[in-house]
């Protein structure tokens, strides 16, 4: 009988946050009552909410005529254009063929561990360890992800908050009015602590939809055709066109009439708030498979171009020669530069040496819990976490490895513990008993070759809510207990019993 071991963090610098309440999100992620997912998370109990906890780890993304779908659309897709269905081994990556070959049990998965499904030279248990994807050959142990910080609906809600009513004018659908509320992009991005040499931004759903937007545009723009709609702006005033049959109006101001001017200063918004309601969470319909909803963050960017709504330039839609018919020479076409369900924004460039994400996979897993993660040339706060392992007996624990992984990004840091009082090192960092992580949730995974662990994994927050989120804005010498309470908060210990050979 081993020894039981203990795992101790002391975590300087941030608290454990207590998890938003559920907005009762649904996409349908990692089918997480389904079999194959069960038998995955029971011999590999570490991996729940990583990223291999997802449609990702056995099914492939794929193309469809112009477009690419992700793994989980792209398998809903083959049902759907497919008759009576599709066949599931055609949606199978390499991974979950030789799953599905052994057994597709959990003795299945044991007996393909030694295997390198992908051809990436890397075993499948090794990629499983190292939270990267077997049956993904661009994706392999030992990739450097690019800087990130995770963020939960209940942090975005602390950022400065902006609401603005505008009108989104689509080409082939409804125009509509609505007054959206959010997070200026570019306060996002200023706390996300942007990069000097950010050039671009691309904002990711995860239906496969991207759309890129630079950071600063050169100004006035006056060809509809050449708009770029950037993060800096401006955008101008817009016009209240109230009494159209061709635009919805989900809400009507008392204050304005007809051709008047909208008070509203207009920038490009995260938005999570549509006419004081949150906004329906984005997924995908399954008889048309398209995204239906918005949410739980839409990306707005207001007209480059002011003006008027114009009826739908779809065939068949009547014209009457108003001079509100549709045109698309001459409209600020916006509605169709926006993007709904936003998980991931990217910050180009990339860092040198880094790697990017495959926004096609992991993205519904974002969207059922309300995050956004913004990746890239950005350059966050960092919160220090010191700890140790101990035995029973009060005895550091060496070569203990220590995984910390973010939501649909995976492993993001690693230490390993060393010495005889069992501290944690970063492997790059040489004597610093410490990783310096940014703000997200994490689940840590610790684990050493003949040792079991209780729990297999934990889930951290950094950092507090209530700290840092204006720090560029107060002096610590003017406000001395709260700098004392953001940087020095009293410790808290987290304990993980292992079980390893004496």
């Amino acid at each position: 009988m081993g020894k039981k071991r203990y795992l101790v963090f002391l975590l300087g610098g941030f608290t454990l946050a207590v998890l938003a309440a559920s907005l009762g999100l649904a996409a349908y992620s990692a089918h997480q009552n389904d079999t194959d997912v069960n038998n995955f998370l029971a011999v590999y109990p570490a991996a729940k909410s990583t990223k291999l906890d997802d449609c990702a780890l056995c099914h492939k993304s794929g193309k469809i005529g112009s477009k690419t779908y992700g793994s989980c659309d792209y398998c809903h897709q083959i049902y759907k254009t497919q008759e009576p269905h599709g066949n599931i081994l055609d949606t199978l990556n390499s991974f979950g063929l030789a799953y599905n070959s052994a057994g597709r049990n959990q003795a299945a998965l044991k007996a393909i561990e030694g295997s390198d499904s992908d051809g990436d030279k890397s075993t499948n248990i090794e990629e499983i360890k190292a939270l990267t994807f077997p049956g993904d050959a661009r994706d392999y142990p030992g990739l450097v992800p690019a800087p990130a910080i995770g963020m939960n609906l209940e942090r975005i809600l602390k950022l400065p908050g902006y609401s603005e009513l505008l009108l989104l004018n689509a080409s082939n659908s409804r125009d509509f009015y609505a007054r959206y509320r959010g997070v200026k992009i570019l306060d996002l991005l200023k706390h996300a602590g942007v990069s000097k040499n950010a050039t671009q931004i691309t904002v990711f759903s995860p239906d496969g939809f991207s759309q890129v937007f630079p950071i600063d545009a050169p100004d006035p723009q006056t060809d509809p055709s050449k708009i770029q709609y950037d993060v800096m702006g401006p955008y101008p005033y817009g016009t209240y066109y109230g009494g159209l049959d061709f635009v919805d109006y989900s809400i009507i101001p008392g204050c304005l009439e007809n051709g008047d001017r909208i008070p509203d200063k207009l920038y490009m918004l995260l938005a999570y708030l549509r006419d004081g309601d949150p906004l329906t969470p984005g997924k995908i319909n399954p008889a048309t498979l398209s995204l239906d909803g918005e949410g739980p963050y839409r990306l707005i960017p207001p007209q480059k171009i002011a003006g008027s709504p114009d009826r739908s330039c779809r065939a068949g839609t009547p014209q009457v020669g108003d001079g509100l018919d549709c045109d698309k020479i001459n409209k600020d076409h916006n509605a169709g530069f926006s993007a709904r369900t936003v998980a991931a924004i990217r910050v180009d460039p990339l860092p040198a040496g880094t790697t990017d994400f495959n926004w096609y996979e992991g993205g519904w897993n974002l969207v059922d819990r309300a995050k956004l993660v913004v990746y890239g040339a950005i350059d966050p706060h960092t919160y220090p976490v010191s700890g140790r392992v101990l035995d029973g007996n009060g005895k550091g624990v060496a070569e203990v490895n220590l995984a910390f992984s973010l939501l649909s990004l995976g492993q993001v840091g690693e230490v390993t513990t060393s010495g005889e009082r069992g501290y944690f090192k970063k492997k790059s960092d040489g004597g610093k008993f410490q990783i310096d992580l940014p703000v997200g949730e994490y689940t840590v995974i610790p684990s050493k070759e003949g040792c079991s662990f209780k729990p297999a994994s934990l889930s951290i927050s950094i950092p507090d809510p209530e700290c840092d989120l204006d720090r560029d804005q107060w002096d610590p010498w003017d406000h001395r207990d709260r700098w004392e309470y953001c940087n020095r908060h009293p410790e808290n210990e987290i304990e993980i019993i292992a079980s390893c050979p004496q």
